[in-house]
């Protein structure tokens, strides 16, 4: 028998992809909660970035790889406000490119970028399997972050012999409507959600920002290590709940949005 949700609320903090989250859960028998916890914002310090820029135009590169259509698009915006659009498209041409998922790769096809390298699985882990078959070593590979830092792909690429260069773009702040995370907070305490699922650390931080304004943190995070089932993606994840005491109970083999839910609906399913 397919695994299910069972009837059960599953409240999800992810915003880029809620709606299609969403649909999964309620595909797979449950009953989605969307509580958006972060928003994406240019990065306010474009300095590291403008500097990673110019090492690319000085054709220190060897391969750079683009985590996100967001951020794609963020870079070509910074050097078109620079005035070097044409000359990054240029010395894109020599490099080794890396788009993790189809949001990138449609962002770099639409102006033209060939792309190398896109690997099986859109995570960080998908992209050192896919780089592994690459000669990386004493070689200068650029990262574009997305939000936040990535330690599992640098360290990994690190260990590939790679030396890199992280291009941060965005960062992430609280939605401008939080009244979603004011009504999670309340609700997963009052026993209302069965399930919430984070598949970023800010998630996590943002939402028990927004619960000590109420001067209800104490009591979600005893609602998350009790009765409130909690699935989480990835290390850096699972250490901000670490930080409140909270251990998932839900981590996917693979790190995606969509394992992450079906790895809810086999936990329902087997309890």
């Amino acid at each position: 028998m397919a695994a299910s949700l069972k009837g059960k609320t599953i409240a999800l903090t992810e915003g880029r992809r809620a709606a299609e989250l969403a649909r999964l859960v309620e595909n797979l028998g449950g009953v989605p909660y969307s509580a958006p916890a972060v928003r994406e914002v240019p990065r306010r310090d474009r300095g590291p970035a403008l500097a990673a820029l110019e090492r690319i135009l000085d054709g220190e590169v060897a391969a750079i790889v683009f985590l996100t259509g967001v951020g794609a698009r963020a870079f070509l915006a910074l050097a078109a406000e620079a005035g070097k659009r044409d000359a990054l498209l240029a010395a894109l041409g020599p490099a080794l490119v890396v788009a993790r998922g189809p949001k990138p790769v449609a962002a770099l096809r639409e102006v033209g970028v060939r792309i190398d390298v896109v690997p099986a699985e859109p995570t960080s882990e998908g992209v050192l399997r896919a780089l592994a078959t690459h000669s990386l070593r004493g070689k200068l590979v650029a990262v574009q972050l997305f939000g936040e830092d990535n330690p599992g792909l640098v360290d990994g690429l690190g260990r590939q012999g790679a030396d890199v260069l992280e291009v941060p773009l965005y960062e992430w702040a609280l939605p401008e409507d939080q009244e979603p995370l004011e009504r999670l907070t309340r609700d997963a305490i009052a026993g209302h959600v069965d399930v919430v699922a984070f598949t970023s650390s800010p998630q996590v931080r943002h939402l028990f920002l927004v619960a000590e304004r109420l001067g209800l943190a104490e009591g979600l995070a005893a609602a998350l290590r009790g009765r409130v089932t909690v699935a989480a993606i990835g290390p850096v994840c699972r250490a901000a709940l670490a930080e409140r005491g909270i251990t998932p109970a839900v981590e996917p083999a693979r790190g995606t949005m969509g394992a992450l839910v079906h790895a809810i609906a086999e936990r329902l399913s087997a309890g």
